[in-house]
């Protein structure tokens, strides 16, 4: 028998859009989710300039606006720079993390789990351990790189951050063992 939403277990699982994350999720369906008693949220983070300009209602007013894809002309070089513009390959990374996170949704759904899907706005360094303190989040899955030392230093690890800042357990999957 499924437990009531409120006494499930709430696992995070921090998805990239890599194929390595791809795999993750896979892993997770196979290892660690038990549909009958787990509560999955999908987090995937944008980094771009949504997320420094906050969340309060400016923000939301100026994503509105970029949400519609000005399409002024039908001359091929105007649509080129348009999808070439940093702005708008935010908007277009921001539909594809949402199609998938649906997408992984609806696969858990034929699993008969429960989920949400969250898209925060900014590093994934910050916001990551922020939503598992403000959401009592009671394990974090998220996948490593595994980039070496040096490499970790200048690039900064997300998962090292997690690790240090998430109140819950964190665990975190190399991308060969999967």
């Amino acid at each position: 028998m499924a437990l009531p939403l409120d006494q499930r277990r709430r696992i995070a699982l921090a998805y990239d859009g890599s194929e390595d994350a791809q795999k993750l999720f896979k892993w997770a369906i196979a290892n660690i989710f038990k549909p009958e008693s787990d509560h999955i949220i999908l987090l995937s983070a944008i980094s771009g300039t949504e997320g420094r300009r906050g969340s309060g209602s400016g923000s939301e007013s100026i994503l509105r606006r970029r949400l519609s894809l000005p399409m002024t002309s039908a001359h091929p070089s105007e649509v080129s720079a348009m999808v070439n513009d940093p702005a708008q390959q935010e908007l277009i990374g921001s539909n594809l993390a949402r199609q998938r996170l649906q997408d992984m949704a609806t696969e858990l759904h034929t699993l008969s789990a429960t989920s949400e899907e969250h898209i925060l706005w900014g590093d994934p360094r910050q916001l990551i351990p922020k939503f598992t303190q403000n959401h009592s989040v009671d394990l974090l899955i998220m996948g490593s790189r595994g980039l070496s030392k040096v490499k970790s230093v200048f690039v900064g690890s997300v998962s090292e951050k997690c690790i240090q800042e998430c109140p819950c357990p964190v665990l975190v999957v190399r991308n060969t063992t999967i």
